[in-house]
């Protein structure tokens, strides 16, 4: 039975200026595509028979970079991080002094609020999973390269239930997360592997 790896992005310009963002497509800093390169070379003593990757830049670049087989790169819909909707670009200041309805229904109903034009993350949480759910493992390892969202999601359904875990994990920037499943049952093999300095 093959393992689910999955692989959050590097660092972005947009990660930097504490804004809120899901959509919004910046690339790699050069710190972020060093990150990457640190990434792929843990890689190298892992197989893998398939590569996915959100399609967003910053997770593309990050998937072009570990993708040590050179195999063909699956970009899918589903590994997008969360649509923010109108707070995108915006920093937690700005929602305040121009959303702050929005800011109050934030908080107080995390898991279902849409974000006007974005998605909730009970919504995100559903295309993740069913990502997850459409893969066959059965013969080998699955890369996705994705997002801080889509990763806390696809961890809190499996290990915590629903999303009471969305808040508990912390991947960090190109930070390698293992998932094994046997017969069904989900066992994670590790987070944020190889990256001491991200741990400690």
């Amino acid at each position: 039975m093959g393992k689910l790896i999955l692989v959050r992005h590097g660092e972005s310009q947009l990660n930097m200026e504490n804004i809120f963002f899901g959509h919004l497509d910046p690339k790699l800093t050069e710190k972020g595509q060093s990150q990457a390169q640190k990434t792929k070379e843990i890689l190298s003593n892992i197989d893998y028979k398939e590569i996915y990757s959100s399609p967003l830049k910053r997770a593309a670049e990050t998937a072009e970079i570990i993708n040590i087989k050179k195999s063909d790169l699956n970009f899918v819909e589903e590994l997008k991080e969360l649509n923010f909707g109108i707070l995108e670009g915006l920093t937690y200041e700005e929602i305040l002094k121009k959303h702050p309805e929005d800011a109050v229904e934030w908080k107080e109903n995390w898991q279902t609020y849409d974000y006007r034009t974005g998605e909730s993350v009970r919504q995100l949480q559903e295309r993740c999973v069913n990502f997850v759910e459409s893969l066959d493992l059965s013969d080998g390892n699955i890369v996705a390269v994705c997002h801080w969202g889509v990763i806390n999601c696809i961890l809190s359904h499996y290990f915590s239930g629903g999303l009471n875990g969305y808040w508990k994990f912390a991947p960090n920037y190109a930070g390698i997360i293992v998932i094994e499943f046997t017969d069904g049952y989900p066992i994670l093999k590790g987070i944020n592997i190889g990256d001491v300095d991200g741990i400690i």
